[in-house]
């Protein structure tokens, strides 16, 4: 395979000038990666908040201290017009909208319950969410066992004091979590949708004969195509992690040489995965839906707003064929926790062997295509 640098400067810089004059392209592969970016840092959150919280009970020092330190948790508010002590039916107030949950107090009161130490206490929620329902049932036991063993009474029977330490993310911040996800996630996004439809252009305007009958080797034509978008990829994950760590504070725990070698053998693989997609298709409108076809199963399967390891066993092959996870599961681990070198290695040459699978099935189909 012979190369020309003179050629392949050639293409850069007719690429590098074509985006430049189109300001549309210019807010695609920029202007939305940083909108992305701060939405999820600052409005969109996985976490549990604004709980309509009801504490039914007559009035006590437990029940008291209960309501106060939920709302003081930040994630519970007060429903407003309702006094627990005059609460008739509880699930009344599940039923109708009104409260998310209802901690129902026996008869007795609170005191006696926890002087029992037994499972008397109840606690009603609106389950229509599972996964939130989960988190609002072990908010609030958490919050019983701290006012119980504050006031010196034995949680042994089913009310259980845990004493936790978190590690990596501190304060369990979605942020943290979900900005190493979207260098992956924003930079993808570009290259494919970008990077298929530049190719899927020269096809449609009737370019690429002339490149089939000019001089260049299909290896030229390849590489001179893909390398400017490739510049930008790099970019695009160079700015979001400066944002992510100089705007939103997120932790850097890692090297930056880690964070190059996993973004090279990312953009590799994204825009390989795009030259494949520019091989099948005819037309700018059809690379556009390719690309959307295949970005929705990608993202889902990458581990970015849901574990693999919930995903069904039937389901959970198609996340070992794709480059997003590994991508994302390296960024999160060299930003978050510094980066175990096993285990970035490991999962960079699972990265590599799918971009030169992708690369090779790219280049054999283009190849093709050309002859």
């Amino acid at each position: 395979m012979k190369l020309r640098m003179r050629t392949l400067k050639g293409f850069f810089v007719k690429e590098i000038i074509q985006i430049m004059r189109d300001p549309k392209m210019i807010m695609a592969i920029f202007f939305i990666p940083v909108i992305q970016t701060v939405m999820f840092g600052l409005a969109l959150t996985s976490e549990v908040k604004n709980i309509k919280f009801v504490v039914a009970s007559k009035p006590g020092k437990i029940a008291r201290e209960l309501e106060n330190r939920a709302l003081a948790s930040g994630w519970f508010v007060k429903v407003p017009g309702i006094n627990g002590a005059q609460v008739a039916d509880p699930a009344e107030l599940i039923a109708a909208h009104r409260a998310e949950a209802v901690l129902v107090a026996p008869p007795e009161g609170f005191e006696k319950a926890l002087e029992r130490g037994d499972r008397s206490i109840q606690l009603l929620l609106n389950a229509t969410n599972a996964q939130r329902a989960q988190q609002v049932n072990g908010y609030v036991q958490q919050i019983v066992a701290e006012v119980a063993a504050a006031n010196g009474y034995n949680t042994g029977g089913g009310l259980i004091r845990l004493d936790m330490r978190v590690l990596f993310n501190h304060y369990m911040d979605t942020t943290s979590f979900m900005i190493p996800a979207l260098l992956v996630m924003s930079a993808f996004i570009v290259l494919l949708v970008v990077g298929g439809m530049a190719l899927a252009k020269e096809k449609e305007t009737g370019t690429m004969e002339k490149l089939i009958a000019s001089p260049c080797s299909v290896e030229e034509i390849m590489l001179g195509k893909t390398l400017p978008y490739f510049v930008i990829g790099l970019c695009i994950v160079g700015l979001i992690l400066f944002i992510g760590v100089a705007g939103f504070g997120i932790p850097f725990r890692g090297g930056l040489w880690q964070i190059g070698v996993n973004s090279v053998l990312f953009a590799v693989s994204a825009l390989a995965s795009a030259l494949l997609i520019s091989t099948v298709v005819r037309t700018q409108q059809q690379a556009m839906m390719a690309s959307v076809l295949y970005l929705m199963p990608a993202i889902l399967l990458s581990g970015v707003f849901f574990p693999v390891a919930n995903i069904p066993v039937l389901f959970r092959w198609m996340c070992y064929v794709n480059p997003m996870m590994y991508s994302v599961v390296n960024f999160r681990s060299v930003i978050l926790k510094g980066g175990d070198l096993a285990y970035f290695w490991q999962n960079c040459g699972w990265l590599a062997l799918l971009s030169v699978v992708l690369c090779a099935l790219a280049y054999k189909n283009f190849k093709s295509k050309l002859n």
